[in-house]
């Protein structure tokens, strides 16, 4: 099965933003800069909890995404000579860190038997996100001895809002979602930890106190256009998409698919039974289905949605350099989707 010639733009729209994300990165953060050692070590397993392979969080490579977003929030702000690098350093492997307890937290729900979830299990030796975590206590210890104290607060509430989306996401394995219901649950993922990124860098950049709180809004608006980019890339991968639609049945719910089980029931039930079976041809016939009841339409236009409401929430910011980026972040989220 084959998917229209717009589904393939919008999957080489993913790889150019990729590609822009990289760019940014190597303008922004610097290829000699020690966030690209920490990413390599981190991709490397060194720092993790005994029996957690790299693998295991970073499938495909770290994403420079949450580290740049530090950094442009805290060069949005206007006193010059503010940040400090190192302290940007840390609070970003805040946030990779945070970002990495969400992919073994996705890991321990995976398929039963799956030897990711086996492995993720022993890690974890707990059934709530911060219980023995140790990537959670490390990013507590980190921001701890930042010079933003609010950082730590802001730690802690992100810390609440992923644990409620796991909550969500539990709830959601027992009931059928809604395109609502998938919003909800990528806010308390990748928005939430996108809009930690950007309020830890406002804070250490200094910049006043409503400009903080638009940061900590485009963070999230990115955090969920992020989300829905790879949701709709999850249909648009045929080599890889049984694998991702199978993993994702088990541990979120896809916006495409929770739009097109609105318009088409059929969805629902072929999604239950890609949970229980996770075969290629019931993933090929959610696929077709979701396709043809026009999910992925409907995905690509709620991305558009939440790039826009990103960009107005630069708005109030001061025209500098750092918000040029963010604009041109949003922007690229948004062509992915055409």
């Amino acid at each position: 099965m084959t998917f229209s010639t717009s589904s393939r733009r919008a999957l080489g729209g993913r790889q150019a933003l990729l590609a822009e994300v990289e760019r940014l990165g190597r303008d922004v953060l610097g290829g000699a800069d020690p966030f690209e050692e920490a990413l390599h070590a981190l991709a490397d397993g060194d720092g993790l909890p005994p029996g957690l392979t790299p693998e295991m969080l970073f499938a495909g490579g770290i994403p420079r995404i949450r580290p740049l977003l530090v950094t442009l929030a805290a060069r949005v702000g206007t006193v010059e000579g503010r940040l400090d690098p190192e302290a940007a350093f840390e609070a970003a492997c805040v946030a990779e860190l945070l970002h990495a307890g969400i992919r073994l937290h996705d890991a321990a729900l995976g398929r039963p038997h799956g030897r990711r979830r086996r492995a993720a299990r022993k890690v974890l030796k707990a059934t709530w996100w911060l219980g023995g975590n140790h990537l959670s206590l490390r990013a507590l210890e980190i921001a701890r001895r930042l010079p933003a104290p609010e950082i730590l607060g802001d730690l802690l509430e992100t810390m609440r809002e992923v644990a409620e989306g796991h909550a969500l996401g539990e709830e959601l394995r027992r009931r059928e979602p809604t395109a609502a219901d998938a919003i909800q649950h990528a806010e308390g993922r990748a928005g939430a930890v996108f809009s930690f990124a950007c309020r830890a860098g406002g804070r250490l950049g200094g910049v006043e106190r409503h400009s903080v709180a638009g940061l900590s809004r485009y963070g999230r608006h990115v955090g969920v256009a992020w989300q829905l980019s790879e949701d709709l890339a999850s249909f648009e991968r045929p080599e890889e998409r049984r694998e991702l639609l199978a993993d994702a049945a088990w541990t979120r719910p896809l916006y495409p698919v929770a739009w097109a089980n609105q318009e088409d029931p059929e969805v629902g039930r072929l999604w239950g039974r890609v949970r229980e079976q996770g075969d290629g041809e019931v993933v090929d016939l959610l696929a077709e289905r979701v396709r043809a009841s026009g999910g992925l339409v409907a995905g690509r236009s709620a991305l558009i949605q939440q790039t826009w409401a990103a960009r107005q929430a630069l708005v109030d910011l001061p025209e500098t350099p750092a918000r040029q980026a963010m604009e041109k972040l949003a922007g690229s989220l948004a062509r992915a989707a055409a």
